[in-house]
């Protein structure tokens, strides 16, 4: 026997095997498919144990607890360091445990074992070895207490006198025949086992009950080598007066009386254990069965993250994503223009990273300027540059971010939002390279690919007079647009568990499941801040997490089916107003909305103008 992965057994059990119960098992589950398992094992007619090689428990179920005289399965595994305390024979361990090894497993082995109060019991053990993937082998099986089985074997040895007092009151059919066969008496559970009276009987042959006789040569194969006051065991079927036949346990001994050989049969239906030995097969069935439901459907256990992508940063293996890559791939070594459009969060930095990476200007770091973050009295200058003195307090020349950005690539992010006055100077700088600084008359030349990102409609801005018409047609020579995460769900699995890795490594964490039903939600949710709400989620799960699987807020988990029916913007704005009540209205800080969201302060201010969020709406 064994030990059994227990909630609260013995730490130091739980520390050196936990891995190799994981590895065996690979249960870490939901609660309906383990509470199905714990119910199948505790509501098992026989002892259910499992164990190491040592002998250390993992697990015991009430029955087993009940057999050896413990109040509770819980009070034998505190009370049983070692299964080996439990044999009143030392020697019978070792003949277990060799014969384990040997040949994997024991089928119907009897032992003895001591009960709490010290008592020796019989039993009969069907246990089996497996391999854990670590190498470790555990052992596992159930017993069944026979010790009634063995006190009538050693009753069926006393007396004469005491013999025949106990024939008529045993629950066994009850035969002495000679070695022909004929029979020479039998008990009342004979008759009633066979449906005959016991006048019927004893003119029959013991061949005319038993079919095996005949059919197996009982005679030549027991009958012949039994010796005086010895007994054997065989299984066998017997047919009743109306023709019906049952399984039936033999235990056939020779009696010397008057000097006169005969044989003595005592014969037990076993309909009922046969049916309790092909259900004890069926529950192995499904043990295994549950084994392979939990890992098939309700553990996503943790893989090696795929990545047979080209680019370290963007992750997916979505039709959409490879669409998007193959575009950056042919557009980076070019010195095109690009505009890469998509909703918040989706990752147009690191497409735009991606294609400087690419492209032939790698050997500089590529310039990022968001347009959305900068006042919009600060952004010529911080753009163009300015002289000494070009206005109030600028007390030194200071080079903009396009000479800094001089034979490479400069990211304009949040193009949408530059102001409509310095579009022109921009749309100057896509034709022709040149520009003023501000406060100075001398024309600065420059080698500058620019790639633009936005989250708006730059076309309905140019309809609403709010951006250039040239200016667009100059940023959309090579347009890139990023799909939103709704729309490439196969990407989350790869998505979550990177950023898992990430997390783990910064957190001194390992993860290694993620259950199914949690991976389901994810992919269901529709995220309207994308990428950056995902990764922004899981951060959030790994400070929650505890242990090797990923928990999330509840709150989230609930949070897919009410946004099936609701447009976008809805989704957006709901989503928004979600996160401002559960801050209090922090938009900015540590705690705060923006940084939850995964957008910036600026971008948040924006979004709630845009939206029509105010304090006052978030209380209707």
């Amino acid at each position: 026997m064994g030990r059994i992965p227990g909630k609260k057994a013995r730490v130091t059990v739980q520390k050196s095997t936990g891995k190799e119960i994981q590895d065996t098992i690979k249960i870490n589950s939901t609660p309906d498919m383990e509470n199905g398992f714990q119910s199948l094992i505790e509501n098992a007619v026989v002892g259910f144990y499992r164990t190491n090689e040592d002998g250390e428990f993992f697990l015991a179920n009430r029955r087993l607890a009940q057999m050896l005289g413990f109040n509770s399965k819980e009070e034998l595994l505190k009370s049983c360091t070692n299964a080996a305390e439990l044999y009143v024979d030392p020697k019978e361990r070792d003949g277990i445990v060799h014969r384990m090894k040997s040949q994997g497993f024991v089928d119907g082995a009897e032992i003895r074992l001591k009960r709490r109060d010290g008592e020796a019991i019989w039993t009969s053990i069907r246990a089996r070895a497996v391999k854990a993937k670590s190498g470790k082998t555990i052992y596992e099986g159930f017993i069944m207490d026979i010790t009634d089985k063995k006190a009538a074997a050693n009753a069926l040895q006393g007396s004469e006198k005491r013999f025949r007092m106990l024939v008529e009151q045993a629950g066994d059919g009850f035969f002495i025949h000679d070695y022909l066969g004929k029979i020479m008496d039998v008990n009342l559970t004979a008759c009633e086992m066979l449906g005959y009276s016991r006048d019927e009987l004893l003119k029959m042959s013991i061949s005319d009950v038993d079919m095996d006789v005949a059919e197996k040569g009982h005679r030549d194969r027991y009958w012949g080598s039994l010796q005086s006051e010895k007994h054997i065991t065989f299984e066998g079927i017997h047919r009743r007066k109306d023709g019906s036949t049952f399984p039936v346990e033999v235990r056939l001994g020779r009696v010397d009386l008057e000097e006169k050989p005969l044989l003595l049969s005592l014969t037990r239906d076993v309909t009922e254990r046969k049916k309790s030995e092909n259900e004890l097969k069926k529950a192995f069935t499904e043990i295994n069965a549950l084994k392979n439901q939990l890992e098939e459907e309700n553990i996503y256990l943790r893989k090696e993250v795929e990545t047979r992508y080209r680019h370290n940063e963007i992750i997916g293996e979505s039709r959409a994503i490879k669409k998007v890559l193959m575009a950056v791939e042919r557009v980076a070594k070019e010195n095109t223009s690009v505009l890469i459009t998509g909703e918040t969060g989706t990752g147009k930095e690191m497409l735009a990273r991606a294609i400087h990476n690419l492209s032939p200007r790698n050997v500089r770091s590529m310039i990022r300027v968001n347009c959305a973050a900068l006042p919009a009295s600060l952004i010529e200058s911080e753009l163009f540059g300015r002289e000494k003195g070009a206005f109030t307090g600028a007390a030194s020349r200071q080079a903009g971010r396009f000479e800094a950005a001089d034979k490479s690539t400069i990211f304009l992010d949040e193009i949408g939002d530059l102001p409509l006055e310095l579009q022109a100077k921009l749309l100057r700088v896509l034709e022709d390279g040149t520009f003023e600084r501000l406060g100075s008359a001398k024309t600065v030349s420059v080698d500058v690919r620019v790639i633009a990102a936005t989250n708006h409609n730059l076309a309905e801005l140019v309809k609403k007079d709010v951006f250039r018409r040239d200016l667009f047609y100059r940023l959309n020579v090579f347009p890139i647009m990023v799909p939103p995460l709704r729309e490439r769900r196969e990407d989350i699995p790869l998505l979550v568990w990177a950023f898992v890795e990430e997390f783990s490594q910064s957190m001194g964490k390992s993860i290694k499941i993620i259950p199914k039903k949690i991976m389901d939600e994810l992919q269901s949710y529709n995220w309207p801040g994308n990428v950056r709400e995902l990764k922004n989620v899981i951060e959030r799960g790994m400070i929650m997490s505890s242990g090797s699987t990923l928990r999330l807020e509840q709150e989230q988990a609930e949070a897919a089916p009410a946004i099936m029916n609701m447009s976008m913007e809805d989704v957006e704005r709901e989503h928004i107003k979600h996160v401002l009540l559960s801050t209090g209205w922090r938009v900015s800080g540590r705690n705060g909305a923006a940084r939850i969201l995964g957008l910036k302060d600026s971008t948040l201010r924006s979004r709630l103008i845009k939206l029509g969020i105010t304090r006052q709406s978030l209380n209707h």
